[in-house]
């Protein structure tokens, strides 16, 4: 193969150098081994010689006055929230308008009534995206109906809509400041880094201390937790636009208001829109884990069933969160004329817009007179019985498989791995994390990891840390196995590539808390099902991007290989993985940021660790434990993050 690279580097596609990266992968992973083999030596030394003292766990001291220093903040801000003038003449006005802007907005829907509301949805699709759009909310709205949940879905939909109000009111602006300012730009972007790999749990404990239980505290943490796609993708697009048709208008003497409202913000319309788009979808999947602090809606009928482990109802409130997830992506998307709607000519479209406001204006008359409200609960369709039973029957077939599928799981790899990071001495994990950061991606990484490591510690979480961070391991091996291969194989037809593209789309439209109604189904309560969930969460991501880079490979590479005599598997080993690295080296990133966030979600459904410690500190009142399990969350996210980046390549 050394003449296939040659060859193919005298092309100037640089294949060349593949070969170069290929040595400096193994060599790299030999060192990592390596690291990885000197903490099973710490481990098995600490057992052999006793446990000393020198080999403990990391000291709880100061965690546990930090979460008694949290406590205090808590009760006295529980017993000062009506005299002090912070919470007087602002937290508390705020969550009074938000909680009015809720209440208004799901007064509106009802007063419009469901036929009201159906036919100005479905118009205004049609308008927006065309009939086939139309069509698919059409069947969303009769989904709402059929399943008894309409009441509930136009709370989420209350909810969603001034969530998504907050974001774009702060985001748009911030994106827009950070697309003109190269300075703005720079200090906001490692805030919006802590924001994405922040799990969503982390976020409700910080709010609910602020707004209380209810629906502000889940309009406001909604908005948080979708803010940074908007301004990311906002400045993005300001940043992008064609710089001589900037220099042309200032040349003409125009302001820096008019050269940003009649040429950066037309020209990066189709961007900005993008980012809208990602918010709402953000904002749906928020929605759903804001149940949880009293939000209510669908996500809060998803909760309720999964804590009743009643699969019937978990399924009819999932049907309905995908339908709204997916008619809100098709809508949205179509607006920007983004991946999934192309442009949609006029015919197509509702011809008249005064036509479709007076159909909807008589529709709501007529529904007004007949005393119409939300959909009767009589006419909905019973799903959760059929669903149990057929529940019944699949778990009598498969369960004692998936039950030993997770003993063994359980047994013979998570047992060893947390016991391995548990039992090994807390100062040799630590710098065994800076060295995989060093190792990975350079001194700045090991800087960061060995910190994070730290962090964990002082928090007094160490224990419940290394379970989850074991838990999201094994995860992630199990995700980047399957993702590179689903991924090569879809690279390699494009009949396969077709019918996956859709299904991967569907995936990802789905708010991550559905993903646990299945692996409950299927393998019951306990980490696995946890585990089971993350995987097909992340797999996605990881698919789409092992597949764009393995096509990205130059052809002139590919034809140069193919005409040396190489084998479909040296191409793919010795061309295509090395030169895709980039592409690669991300996909480990995302797979391993989604396995965590998906894993902390699975403290519903029995995965305990740091998420089960999140979501004790939310219900019995415990910010400290909650707090620190949440920012020992972000800490994880941090090192798993920095490592998984990889080395940036130097420049020529």
């Amino acid at each position: 193969m050394a003449t296939v690279t040659e060859s193919a580097g005298a092309t100037g596609t640089g294949t060349g150098s593949s070969k170069g990266s290929g040595g400096l992968l193994r060599s790299t992973w030999v060192q990592a081994l390596a690291v990885v083999a000197v903490l099973v030596a710490g481990y098995w030394l600490t057992r052999w010689a006793g446990s000393p003292a020198w080999a403990g766990s990391f000291p709880t001291g100061i965690g546990e006055s930090f979460m008694a220093w949290l406590d205090g903040i808590y009760a006295w801000i529980v017993a000062n929230r009506n005299d002090s003038p912070l919470f007087l003449y602002f937290f508390n006005y705020v969550s009074v308008g938000l909680g009015s802007a809720v209440v208004l907005i799901n007064q509106f829907l009802t007063f419009l009534t469901w036929a009201g509301v159906t036919v100005l949805g479905v118009l205004a699709a049609w308008r927006i995206a065309g009939w086939r759009v139309a069509l698919v909310v059409l069947a969303t709205f009769a989904v709402f109906a059929l399943t008894g949940l309409w009441n509930e879905s136009m709370t989420t939909l209350s909810l969603i809509i001034t969530a998504v109000f907050i974001s774009l009111l702060f985001g748009v602006p911030l994106g827009i400041l950070a697309g003109r300012s190269e300075g703005f730009y720079r200090g906001v972007r490692p805030v919006l880094d802590f924001m994405q790999i922040m799990p969503a749990f982390a976020y409700l404990l910080p709010f609910v201390l602020l707004f209380g239980i209810g629906n502000p505290a889940a309009a406001v943490v909604t908005a948080v937790y979708a803010l940074p796609p908007v301004v990311r993708i906002t400045a993005l697009g300001i940043r992008e636009v064609n710089k001589g048709a900037v220099e042309a208008t200032t040349s003409l003497g125009s302001t820096p208001w008019q050269i940003l409202t009649k040429v950066q913000l037309p020209m990066a319309k189709r961007t900005i829109l993008l980012g809208v788009n990602q918010t709402i979808m953000l904002a749906v999947s928020m929605v759903v884990i804001a149940s949880v602090i009293g939000a209510g809606g669908l996500g809060d009928a998803i909760f309720q069933a999964l804590t009743k482990i009643n699969v019937g109802q978990a399924f009819q409130a999932g049907l309905a969160i995908v339908m709204l997830a997916i008619a809100m992506d098709r809508v949205t998307g179509a607006v920007g004329h983004g991946a999934h709607t192309p442009d949609i000519p006029e015919k197509y479209r509702m011809p008249m817009l005064g036509g479709g406001l007076a159909l909807v204006i008589l529709v709501v008359a007529l529904a007004r007179l007949a005393d119409l409200g939300g959909w009767p609960r009589d006419w909905s369709v019973d799903l959760d019985k059929p669903v149990n039973a057929l529940n019944d029957s699949v778990e009598a077939a498969i369960g004692p498989a998936s039950a030993a599928l997770g003993t063994w799981t359980q047994t013979w790899v998570l047992g060893p791995l947390n016991g391995l990071l548990t039992g090994s001495p807390w100062w040799l994990v630590v710098l065994v994390a800076a060295a995989l950061g060093m190792v990975f991606a350079g001194w700045r990484a090991a800087l960061v990891s060995g910190i994070s490591f730290l962090a964990i510690g002082l928090l007094g979480v160490w224990d419940n840390a290394m379970d989850t961070l074991s838990q999201v391991l094994v995860a992630t091996v199990v995700t980047i196995a399957l993702g590179v291969l689903i991924g090569v194989l879809m690279s390699r037809s494009d009949v396969f590539a077709a019918i996956l593209r859709p299904v991967l789309d569907f995936m990802q439209t789905l708010p991550p808390f559905v993903y646990l109604i299945p692996a409950v189904a299927l393998l019951g309560l306990g980490p696995v099902p946890a585990l089971a969930a993350a995987v097909i969460f992340a797999l996605p991501a990881v698919i789409r991007l092992v597949n764009d880079g393995i096509r990205g490979v130059p052809k002139g590479t590919l034809e140069a290989a193919l005409s040396q005599g190489s084998t479909g598997w040296q191409l793919l080993t010795k061309v295509e993985l090395p030169m895709a690295r980039g592409s690669l080296l991300l996909a480990v990133n995302q797979g391993i940021i989604l396995v965590l966030s998906m894993v902390v979600m699975g403290a519903l459904v029995g995965a305990g660790a740091l998420g089960n410690d999140v979501v004790l500190g939310l219900a019995q009142n415990e910010l400290g434990l909650g707090l620190a399990s949440g920012l020992a969350i972000v800490f994880l996210g941090l090192f798993l993050d920095r490592v998984t980046q990889g080395r940036r390549a130097p420049r020529a």
